[in-house]
């Protein structure tokens, strides 16, 4: 009988730890089932964040794309101060301003900026009015570049924000002077950004244009008589040297020869007067 008891009993011990250990791995699969699905829904959120945020800036990018635009022209005229003059009444016209002016007899070299909204009706009025010999359109995209500095200056405004904000809840000096100098650095680097965010958006505003203009006849012409005065020069050159190298031959050849016959008529002639004397003799 009290072996049937405790057959019971081992029978029935059996069976909890069965239902425990089935119960916790029930529990616990379904701990890992919830953590995978919360893992994986975290990553598709964070997934689909960056892919709107991306698809975002891609479309600002498309509606307001940065360009730098420059041009280079080369213009002949045979009144090289008349089209320098014409274009200077249609740079004010448009709002541009001139950066340099180089002039010379011949020729012009100019650099002004034009605002871009009044580039194409620039550029169009010379071709109409000049003799456009070439035409060169460079066109610079810095959009990337440009919304990346306008958000790095954003998220350090924001930081500067908070700092300014620990300043105040600052305990002691040691902690004022550590929050002091990062707001520094901040400033410093939000100042240094915005700076060179204004110089991109100076050169976007306003295209830069590189005008030549030149007399080609008039310069040949200049060329002509300059090679004209080389070549007289030259000759000249060539003509002096020619009697100086004369005379220095002719002088080293003509010393030997007078002291030759100055020491024969010395010795035939002279004192000694070897001649002379023979010719008394025979007398």
């Amino acid at each position: 009988m009290k072996n049937i008891i405790y057959s019971f009993i081992i029978i029935i011990l059996i069976s909890c730890a069965r239902a425990n250990t089935d119960n916790y791995g029930t529990i616990q699969t379904t701990a890992d089932n919830s953590f995978e699905e919360e893992s994986v829904s975290e990553r598709k959120t964070e997934s689909f964040n960056n892919y709107n945020s991306k698809n975002e800036i891609e479309e600002n990018n498309i509606k307001e794309r940065k360009l730098i635009i420059s041009v280079d022209l080369s213009v002949n005229s045979k009144d090289i101060k008349k089209s320098y003059k014409s274009i200077e009444e249609k740079v004010k016209e448009y709002k541009g301003y001139f950066e340099n002016i180089d002039s010379y007899k011949y020729r012009y070299f100019i650099a002004l900026r034009i605002p871009k909204d009044n580039l194409y009706n620039f550029l169009e009025f010379i071709e109409n009015n000049q003799n456009v010999q070439n035409k060169n359109i460079n066109t610079e995209d810095i959009t990337e570049n440009y919304y990346d500095i306008e958000n790095r200056i954003k998220n350090r405004e924001a930081l500067l924000d908070k700092f300014r904000n620990y300043l105040k809840e600052a305990k002691n000096i040691e902690e004022i002077l550590s929050v002091e100098d990062r707001i520094n650095n901040l400033t410093y680097e939000i100042e240094r950004m915005k700076g060179n965010l204004e110089n991109l958006t100076s050169l976007i505003e306003y295209s830069k244009v590189n005008i030549t203009i030149k007399n080609p006849e008039a310069m040949r012409r200049n060329v002509n008589f300059y090679d004209k005065f080389l070549y007289t020069i030259n000759f000249l050159k060539y003509f002096f040297s020619s009697i100086i190298f004369f005379l220095i031959g002719f002088v080293s050849i003509a010393i030997p020869i007078v002291l030759l016959i100055a020491l024969f008529y010395y010795i035939a002639f002279g004192k000694i007067g070897l001649i002379k004397k023979l010719y008394k003799k025979i007398k």
